[in-house]
């Protein structure tokens, strides 16, 4: 009798973790969504940043590609500063190359990466060429960008520092 009290209560602490488990992570997984929607997102931070330098030292880019990554350009915006703002997939990539003549500007953007007290999100543009006779895409690195956040303790928020 004894053991079936205990198994009884034993299995019912089990399901107290899984629920709460599964509460915490459907809490945690609506948080960032609702925060990828929001302004506030570093990755967007970064992302209005470095089309700022776009135009001012690449006036002639109306349209920037970005390959895509989950959790970071998921929820881009079509546009930003007057810049068109499109994401690569496996399934769009080719279409979009033949579109820009197998050629054009290829961007990642990294995970956010914590250094000190400074959030660094660099941005990696390529001289990417697409070919199926060439056997697919390839890519060339060029410079690259760190983008820098810091952390503002009167708003409690991380503020744009440097590029």
């Amino acid at each position: 009798m004894t053991s079936w009290i205990c198994s009884s209560i034993t299995i019912t602490k089990m399901r107290t973790k899984i629920y709460s488990t599964l509460i915490l992570l459907l809490l945690f997984n609506t948080l960032s969504i609702a925060q990828n929607n929001n302004e506030d997102n570093i990755y967007f931070k970064a992302l209005k940043e470095y089309a700022r330098y776009v135009e001012r030292f690449e006036p002639e880019t109306d349209t920037v590609y970005f390959e895509v990554l989950k959790g970071v350009t998921s929820f881009f915006p079509k546009e930003i500063n007057n810049i068109k703002v499109i994401i690569l997939t496996a399934l769009n990539q080719q279409k979009i190359y033949e579109a820009n003549d197998g050629k054009l500007v290829h961007r990642k953007m990294s995970p956010a990466q914590v250094i000190e007290d400074k959030i660094d999100i660099s941005i990696i543009p390529f001289q990417g060429q697409y070919s199926v006779e060439g056997g697919g895409l390839r890519l060339g690195l060029s410079k690259w960008h760190s983008i820098i956040f810091v952390y503002d303790t009167d708003t409690k928020s991380f503020k744009y520092s440097e590029m």
